[in-house]
């Protein structure tokens, strides 16, 4: 069984999910009477001075992307259908750059998402900033984004203290607009593009806030923000919260676990918080569970025909063995997040409190092409160690906790061509609780230079609420670090868990089942 076999790719700036293998293509191989159709029909829309070395190095972005798709794609793909939907997106694209290479970029980047959300085509630069992202640094603003139905970029989450973060963005907000770019209908690589800069320079950005537009402007910084932070509450309950699986994360983690280890001699239980944590590096993923189990499945991977590929096994020591967990997810919560939780769930470790995930457990691999750029292909799913499956289901939580006028977030089946589910896992929630009724006071020692800060959790709308900004201002700004702190209720309901709190009831209705592996 393997433990570093992937190499799961997270887009840092953009919505980074765990699952993502960097491999090589095979060389380039003669067009079928198929990919020849499309071969012929580009060239109609490429610049006439085009050269003979740039179409044959086009024509190989399309022929080996064709060849990836044939074996590797999670189902058989009807190639004679994929070809006519790329010749029929080519007079449909709205680009500036009619290069061979640009535009069969874009003919196959249309494609692909309209086989699943998550397979795209890259360019050469999405390559470099895509490895910036996985040594856990880049130059930009500090959001996760996705592509919504309606081809809105839409924000999934900030990064913990980061530009976009102290700016009070939100999830589900949109952006509408950067600097001077209308970006209705525009991909995510552009998006990304026009966030990244040097270092100190301002970006504009118009968003969409339910029925409120209003512009907000954000110096780019360099983004390397620690993935993990720690506490400790009232004194005896180590909290870790992981808001990204990165290259770091791992020893990050390990740290705060030894700090909280000699800090806390008899506690009463530990959080894991991994809500709004959108994936990232599945190893990193991997490593982290393993550091709470001794032994048992982690997470396994299958492919076409539920053929079953490669394993994740614990093999490590457990910090804090025997000392009750409770794992916080909410709807922001995917792929390796979600897959951590199920696995200290699922090997009898911990609880699982706040709301269902976001749903978003297929693989995916990066594999680069011999003319240039590379592919994103979806090629699997993800099982949990009970063989449920993620994707299109979510984790439920044990115990949901609801927020006062939570609002409306799209979860991956809700995206256009999202893959279907699979086998879905049976558990039921045992109690739905409403935050603001099990919320207590509760008492933080901040670890670490950045500690745990309460308002990057559940974000109350009205005292973080942006007010539109001139194109001469930034938000990081004396009356914004004024802003009232809101409480984060779901976390100090899972506090009562441990001790006389609402959700104190349900233990003994909970711990049974997880020793029982149910």
């Amino acid at each position: 069984m393997l433990r570093k076999g992937i190499l799961p790719i997270v887009f840092g700036i953009i919505i980074a999910f765990a699952g993502t293998r960097l491999v090589a293509c095979a060389g380039p191989v003669w067009a079928n009477q198929d990919e020849q159709r499309f071969l012929d029909a580009y060239r109609d829309y490429v610049d006439e001075n085009a050269t003979e070395d740039q179409l044959d190095r086009a024509d190989s972005l399309f022929i080996e992307t064709v060849q990836v798709l044939r074996e590797t794609y999670v189902f058989d793909v009807d190639t004679a259908k994929f070809v006519d939907d790329a010749i029929a997106s080519l007079p449909k694209l709205e680009t500036k750059d009619h290069s061979p290479d640009n535009i069969v970029g874009e003919a196959l980047d249309q494609s692909l998402h309209d086989l699943d959300p998550h397979s795209a085509y890259m360019s050469e630069d999405m390559f470099k900033r895509l490895q910036e992202s996985t040594e856990g640094s880049f130059a930009g603003v500090g959001i996760v984004i996705a592509q919504d139905e309606d081809k809105q970029i839409r924000i999934v989450s900030p990064i913990d203290d980061t530009p976009a973060a102290r700016a009070g963005l939100q999830p589900n907000d949109r952006i509408t607009r950067i600097d001077d770019h209308d970006m209705k209908g525009q991909p995510i690589a552009e998006a990304v593009r026009l966030m990244r800069g040097r270092v100190g320079e301002p970006v504009k950005l118009g968003i969409l806030r339910k029925e409120k537009t209003f512009d907000v402007t954000i110096r780019r910084a360099k983004i390397e923000v620690p993935s993990v932070t720690a506490s400790i509450i009232d004194n005896d309950i180590p909290y870790v919260r992981v808001s990204r699986f990165d290259a770091n994360t791992l020893e990050q983690t390990q740290d705060y676990l030894q700090e909280l280890k000699d800090k806390v001699r008899n506690p009463r239980g530990i959080i894991v918080d991994l809500r709004r944590n959108p994936g990232g590096l599945l190893d990193s993923a991997a490593d982290l569970a393993d550091q709470f189990l001794t032994k048992g499945l982690i997470v396994a991977t299958e492919g076409r025909g539920e053929r079953k590929m490669r394993t994740y096994e614990a093999d490590r020591s457990s910090y804090f063995d025997g000392t009750p967990m409770v794992i916080l997810l909410d709807r922001g919560s995917a792929s390796g997040a979600e897959l951590m939780a199920a696995a200290l769930r699922e090997n009898g470790r911990g609880i699982i409190i706040g709301e269902r995930s976001f749903g978003k457990g297929s693989m995916q691999r990066i594999m680069p092409l011999s003319g240039g750029g590379g592919v994103k292909i979806t090629t699997g799913y993800y099982t949990t160690p009970e063989d449920h499956i993620v994707q299109g289901n979510g984790v439920v939580p044990d115990i949901e906790v609801q927020l006062k006028d939570a609002e409306e977030f799209d979860r991956e089946i809700d995206l256009a061509h999202a893959l279907p589910p699979r086998r879905r896992d049976p558990r039921k929630t045992i109690t739905t609780v409403q935050a603001d009724k099990c919320a207590a006071n509760i008492e933080i020692e901040r670890l670490g230079n950045a500690g745990f800060h309460p308002e990057d959790q559940a974000p109350n709308p009205q005292t973080d609420e942006i007010e539109p900004q001139d194109g001469d201002k930034t938000t990081d700004n004396a009356e914004a670090d004024k802003a009232e702190t809101p409480h984060d209720e779901v976390l100090e309901c899972a506090v009562g868990y441990f001790n006389n709190g609402m959700l104190a009831q349900y233990r003994a209705q909970v711990e049974p089942l997880l020793r029982a592996g149910l």
